[in-house]
């Protein structure tokens, strides 16, 4: 479980461990009281740590939760906060234990401790970003079913196993083969993220403990013995943006249909009354699917009303999505903390409650419901849009009342969109 690595004066002894194991902790506390070391090294950030010592954990911004990505991404490291919690239950330790053992014994021993983890709220963001969108389909999906307890393995689970060299390299390479990309940032830009500051302070002169989750000691014990391999540190700090984005890619071919769709209908000469019947029916589907669902999830009827009036923007413009607007407004009457992770877990580990009680007292917690808000208004404008064809159209369209009169009449403005072209031209 432990090894070393030197470099001049300085040397690092490793501690792999498993945040949910008791054997890891008495391991950790043994280590560092027989070491003394002059630095400790945890994997842990400001914020992980200043809220493991009882303070605050860091606030997302509120208004940063209204984005789409930001949102799911903030699901995401819920969900995975909500297994870990629950893991730690069914092994009867606090998650983090190992760290907190650790960073204790430190200060009893008079050694410095040394915060060496990336933001966590940085790695989620680049791990999100890297993944594909089917692979983020799965995570939640897959995330979703351990939460009410389908699908997950961890009762079949042994304390040994969790910290058993041969389990953890298992557990790595199926998440490769699960995303790669993900691997990438959530694995191995920390192994590295790591190395750089433990073997700074070994650099330093210093003799350093350092205690990593097992899954990083492989990686951290290679860049160690070859610190000339590490990656620049600007390379694994700040966010990833994607170059290309399936879901805005498809935004963008909605907002072109239905550009060219009314683009058309206009130029086949369909009169102004079936244009602006169109128009309507188009604004209050829109707005009342949108609405709706955002009611569903919990929403004020003032900011259900925002979302549902904007809603028809979506098909013209994707990147001004209603639920932002929707959010906005709910801000209002929900004051946002990310600390309401722990009301949401106390409430998912109530296995007394049915899931209509669960859901409904999810909604009652202001971080939820934002989130809720948000992302039910959106799903409410992307439903309407695709079954305002087949469903409103016919009821209101007129001339379009049919598949073979929409198709006519689309033929027929393209057609004089090219006689026009033609004249143009000429």
């Amino acid at each position: 479980m432990s090894d070393s690595a030197r470099d001049g004066e300085g040397s690092v002894r490793l501690v792999g461990t498993a945040h949910v194991s008791a054997d890891s902790v008495a391991e950790v506390e043994r280590v560092i009281e027989e070491e003394e070391p002059d630095a400790v090294a945890v994997e842990l950030d400001e914020g992980r740590y200043r809220q493991m010592k009882g303070g605050t954990p860091d606030e997302i911004a509120p208004a940063d939760l209204l984005q789409g990505s930001v949102a799911l991404q903030f699901l995401a490291y819920w969900l995975l906060s909500y297994v870990q919690q629950r893991m730690g239950e069914r092994f009867d330790i606090d998650p983090g234990a190992d760290m907190l053992a650790a960073v204790e014994t430190a200060e009893r021993v008079g050694s410095e401790v040394a915060l060496v983890d990336r933001n966590i709220q940085v790695t989620i963001q680049r791990f999100w970003a890297r993944m594909g969108f089917v692979e983020k389909l799965r995570l939640v999906g897959q995330l979703l079913l351990a939460v009410v307890g389908i699908g997950g393995d961890e009762e079949e689970l042994e304390m040994d196993d969790l910290t058993d060299t041969d389990v953890v390299s298992a557990m790595m390479a199926e998440f490769r083969q699960f995303s790669p990309e993900g691997a990438r940032a959530l694995i191995d830009e920390r192994d590295a993220y790591l190395a750089h500051n433990i073997h700074d302070l070994r650099s330093q002169g210093k003799h350093v403990v350092a205690v990593v989750g097992a899954g990083h000691k492989e990686g951290i014990e290679r860049y160690l013995d070859h610190p000339e391999e590490l990656p620049p540190m600007s390379s694994l700090t700040g966010r990833v943006e994607k170059r290309f984005s399936l879901f805005k890619a498809f935004g963008s071919l909605l907002t072109l249909g239905f550009l060219a769709f009314f683009g058309l209908v206009l130029m086949a000469g369909v009169s102004n009354g079936t244009l602006l019947r169109l128009f309507v029916a188009w604004f209050l589907f829109n707005g009342v699917v949108a609405a709706g669902l955002a009611l569903l999830g919990g929403a004020h009827w003032t900011s259900a009303g925002v979302g549902g009036a904007v809603a028809w923007l979506t098909s013209v413009n994707p990147l001004l999505a209603p639920g932002w607007f929707a959010g906005y407004v709910e801000l209002r009457y929900t004051p946002v903390r990310i600390s309401d992770v722990g009301q949401l877990n106390d409430i998912l580990n109530d296995e007394t409650l049915p899931i209509r009680e669960v859901f409904s007292r999810m909604t009652e917690v202001p971080l939820f419901r934002l989130i809720a808000v948000v992302a039910l208004t959106n799903l409410g404008s992307m439903v309407a849009s695709f079954l305002f064809i087949p469903l409103v159209l016919p009821l209101v369209g007129g001339d379009l009342g049919s598949a073979s009169e929409v198709v006519s009449v689309l033929v027929q403005g393209a057609q004089n969109s090219l006689e026009l072209l033609r004249g143009l031209v000429a």
